[in-house]
This record gives C-alpha cells, structure tokens and sequence, in this order.
C-alpha cells in the first residue's frame, strides 16, 4: 500500500498535456528561422545593390564593401551560433530572442549608413521591417528601448560624418529625418503593442477554451472527453512498456433521495465535495473525472486492481465518516459505491469500463458502501492455468 502511494511516476505535467492536442513547433527551430529570414534581408539588399556600386552612384568602394559584407555575415553567424549553443536560454530579458537581434540590426543599419550616407534615408527604411519581425510580439516599452537604441546610433554616426566632411546639416537632419523617423518608430510602437495585446488574449481564450472543452463544469475535474483521452494514451503507453493499470467507477449510493429530500443545489453540493474527496486520495499520476450525473471515473497507474480496491477504500471508508458541512449532511447520510478493475495494456477503454461497470454493479446490488474488485474472465482462466501448472 504505501509503495502504492509513493510511486509516481508521471507527474501532473504530464498527465495534462498527454490530453491535448500535441505539441506545436519546436520553438528553437522557430527562432533558428527567424534569424536565417533576417540574415537573407541583410545579404539581399547588399549583393543587389553591387550594380550600384560599380556604376559609381554612391561613394562606397570595394573594400568598404567587403568589410560590410563581412560583418552582417559575422554578426548573423554570432546570433546563429548564440542558438545553436542554446544560450538565448539564458536571455531572460529576451525569451523570444528578439532584442538581441533586433539591437544587432541597428548596429548593421547604422554600418550601412557611415559607408553609404548618401543612401541612408533609404537604409532608415530598413528599421521598420526589423520592427515587423517582433509583430505581436514586442511590447511598446521594447520598441521605444530600441528606437531609442536606434536614432542614438544614427545621431553619433551622423556626427562622425559631419566630422569627416560629408555634406551633411544638422539642422536637416535633427527636424527632416532624426524627429520625423522617432516619432513614426513610436507610433509602430503603438502598433505592435496593440497587436502583442490581442495576441496575448487570443492566446488566453484559446487557453479557457481548451480548459473548458476538458473540464466539467460543477466539480473542476477532468470531463468524460478528458478521462477518454487520457486512458487511451495511458494505455498506449503500457503496452510498449507491460505496465499494468486499474480502472474504477465511483457511484453515490443515494443521490436521488439527497435531490428529492434537500433539492438538487444540496446535492451538486455533494457532489463537489466528493470530487474533493477522490482527487485528495489521488497521486499526481492518477486521474479523477466526473463521468456523468453522479458517477466518477478514476485512473490509477502502475497498480494493479487488489492495490487500487485496498486505496479506493479509503475513499468509501471517508466518505461515509464524513460531515458533508456545505450540504448539512451528517456522518453516515451520504455513501459510494465502487467498482475497479484492471489492464495489462491490450484491452479497449469499452472493455476497461464495462468490467469496472460490472464491480460497481454488485456493490451496489450487496448494499453499497463498498468496493468491488472486477476479475474478467479472461484473467480469471489465465489465474486458474498458472495455479493448475504450479501445482
């Protein structure tokens, strides 16, 4: 009994996600992706513009060139490698490891303009499509932290350059261009911001949504669609392994008279407060779920069905004791009934639940309160072969 009770060896992470849709994209492999999809909108522009530069348009020569080259395949092999080493893990400002690129691409943005100035109106464009990768997203606080990042860098290589000598006016710069591209980064800001919120609270109704379609309404548990799902999985599992598992069905004994005497709202009373009283004698690998009007249907792994009817026990020995205070019932008014059963992993979940069925209808029929332990025949025949070859 208490190896019973201290084996789990499923935790309730797993029990829950092993009742929902699989799992989607690896997220690695999403920002791997993403940083590939940057790269290409850094490498693009620059080898289409070599035309450009052999026609002599802009002031850039070769060498310049290859050194910018040179660097955006640097700096994009540092954030690919950053992954492949999995230390964006240790991000914890940049979960989504979109700061740290996006901070790197106003770094290159800010190349492209100290050797190409006479393109950088056109490079500040670049900006905004940066911005688009955090799309839903980056928050406003993250946005403004990297225009700011942004313009300062543009603001200190407009200083070089002025130093330098490149025909270039402050004044023309601060109220055309460095004003006008701060205010229209805030306001895509804004935009993102907007967008990060409907995501997050999509995100969140698909969450209820999902927690709705599984869990029952009155008592919290799992519903019946849950426990089916689950059982199948489990079972799936056990018959790779050769683990063997119990399944039960708890009945009240009396619910129809609690609802006919004390109304129904007393008896969805008792009914939660049973939920509690199963789930409280439940490991974390087990599962509890209401199955329908005032039945229950329960899990219990790596057990098999003399182990599981010795704990179920203990809810019917419970239950019976028990005040149920929130429904003014006292010790000995409200009573289970239970049948359980085993699987050693071949059998279907119909087959699982017809046998429990079976137990929980001669507890009933020898006066409830009591536990039913269901042998199907076909284990009671393999029983009876491995006792006549023993002997």
């Amino acid at each position: 009994m208490e190896n019973r009770l201290t084996k789990a060896t499923e935790t309730a992470a797993v029990r829950d996600g092993m009742a929902v849709a699989p799992a989607t994209k690896d997220p690695s492999l999403a920002k791997r992706r993403g940083v590939l999809r940057a790269a290409a909108g850094f490498m693009i522009p620059s080898i289409t513009g070599i035309p450009v530069i052999a026609s002599g348009l802009i002031s850039l020569t070769w060498a310049e060139w290859l050194l910018t080259m040179s660097t955006v395949v640097l700096a994009w092999s540092l954030m690919w490698y950053i992954l492949v080493r999995g230390w964006d893990k240790r991000l914890r400002f940049d979960p989504q490891f979109l700061l740290v690129p996006a901070a790197a691409s106003a770094i290159l943005l800010c190349l492209f303009v100290y050797v190409a100035p006479e393109v950088r109106l056109v490079v500040l464009q670049g900006w905004f499509m940066v911005l688009l990768f955090g799309a839903g997203l980056f928050s406003l606080k993250e946005v403004v932290a990297l225009n700011t990042f942004m313009t300062a860098g543009y603001v200190g290589i407009i200083g070089v350059l002025i130093a330098r000598g490149e025909p270039i006016s402050w004044p023309f710069e601060i109220f055309t261009v460095i004003f006008p591209f701060f205010l229209f980064s805030f306001f895509c800001g804004t935009v993102l911001e907007r967008l990060r919120r409907e995501r997050v609270e999509k995100k969140a109704l698909r969450s209820q949504l999902s927690h709705l379609a599984l869990t029952d309404g009155l008592t919290g548990l799992p519903n019946r669609r849950h426990f089916d799902e689950y059982v199948q999985r489990h079972s799936a599992l056990c018959q790779r392994s050769g683990a063997t598992y119990a399944v039960g069905l708890i009945d009240l004994d009396n619910l129809k008279e609690i609802n006919d005497s004390l109304g129904h709202v007393v008896g969805d009373r008792v009914l939660v407060e049973l939920a509690e009283i199963v789930r409280s004698h439940l490991r974390q690998s087990d599962l509890a779920a209401r199955w329908g009007g005032d039945e229950f249907a329960v899990l219990l792994t790596e057990t098999n069905a003399a182990a599981a009817g010795v704990a179920l026990s203990e809810i019917v020995r419970e239950v019976a004791s028990r005040s149920f205070s929130a429904s003014g019932l006292g010790p000995g008014q409200v009573t289970v009934s239970i049948g359980v059963t085993e699987s050693q992993g071949e059998e279907s979940l119909r087959d699982l639940l017809r046998w429990a069925d079976e137990g929980l209808y001669t507890a009933k029929g020898d006066g409830g309160n009591r536990v039913e332990v269901y042998t199907p025949p076909r284990l009671s025949q393999a029983q009876t072969d491995e006792d006549v070859a023993l002997g």
